[in-house]
């Protein structure tokens, strides 16, 4: 698709300009909470057909360019993008094909790459910026700059409620793990319960259960190393905890296990090198659409 398409959508507030692959599976679920955000003014299939219409560009408060696979834009197509766009919001949102390709590409900077896993909650904050009147990082600084950036304010580390209303349950063979999530969640205001992997055992009946502060909310699940004992036990603690949402958290977020895990109904998936923010975000995310009435006495302006 060559030509820009009008956007249906709510308002003009955060014009969005989409480039690249958006028809891709991997990028579905992203689009989909993208499209309740921001009015998404255009969408072009490349980069060469996106700046023949610079004027687009020059009214969109955020470019996004999705990348599928390595190698699919040109340096000189991006170079000219980023000339294009210096006074705008640039993200590049690669996908779990690209994983590596901060060690081996430097086609996109540091300043404007983001794994698809972790785009949501990034794209938030920066149109929370824009909100703010923040300007965007420019696509020339450096990791130390791009981490300082992308780590927020102290205010953004805020403990989520301040009620003991929401319930979380940790399941993972690794008790260090399930402790650490633990200590995590109680930093954010949230009770939890800990558990090793579930068997369901011959019969597959699983007895449904509760912490002794009420009902699980929230199922934080361990997906490493993955094997059919992972899979059997997200079965069932979906049993044992029929309401909650379910998260996995893995080393490696990657192609192989968004594969693996496709039909397994996760809710959401967590890097473990992200896991504080990660976590949080996703949360917030919960929190903020079941329970607002526990987040509102923490919720700032700038959040």
């Amino acid at each position: 698709m060559n030509q820009a398409r009008p956007g249906l959508h709510r308002g003009d507030h955060h014009r969005t300009v989409l480039i690249g692959s958006t028809r891709r599976r991997e990028f579905e679920p992203f689009l989909r909470w993208l499209r309740t955000q921001v009015t998404v003014v255009a969408e072009f299939a490349s980069i060469e057909s996106a700046v023949q219409t610079a004027e687009t560009l020059a009214g969109a408060d955020l470019i996004l360019v999705l990348q599928a696979w390595s190698d699919q834009f040109r340096p000189d197509s991006v170079n000219q993008l980023i000339g294009l766009t210096l006074q705008r919001r640039l993200i590049c949102c690669y996908g779990p094909f690209c994983e590596s390709d901060g060690r081996n590409r430097d086609v996109w900077p540091d300043a404007v790459r983001v794994p698809q896993r972790l785009a949501a909650a990034l794209i938030e904050r920066e149109l929370t910026d824009a909100d703010a009147g923040r300007p965007a990082i420019p696509p020339t600084a450096g990791r130390d700059e791009v981490f300082a950036h992308r780590l927020g304010q102290p205010i953004h580390w805020a403990p989520l409620t301040s009620e003991q209303t929401v319930n979380a349950a940790v399941i993972s063979p690794d008790r260090t793990l399930r402790r650490t999530v633990a200590q995590a969640l109680k930093s954010f205001g949230l009770g939890s319960v800990d558990l090793p992997l579930i068997a369901a055992g011959d019969t597959g009946h699983v007895r449904q259960k509760e912490t002794s502060r009420g009902p699980v909310h929230v199922v934080i699940h361990d997906l490493d190393p993955f094997s059919q004992l992972v899979a059997n036990s997200l079965d069932a603690c979906r049993r044992m905890f029929p309401s909650a949402t379910v998260l996995g958290l893995a080393a490696m977020a990657d192609a192989g296990l968004a594969i693996e895990t496709a039909d397994l109904q996760l809710d959401g998936m967590i890097p473990k090198l992200d896991m504080e923010y990660g976590l949080r975000w996703q949360l917030k995310q919960l929190l903020n659409r079941n329970y607002p009435t526990t987040t509102a006495t923490n919720q700032n302006p700038e959040t």
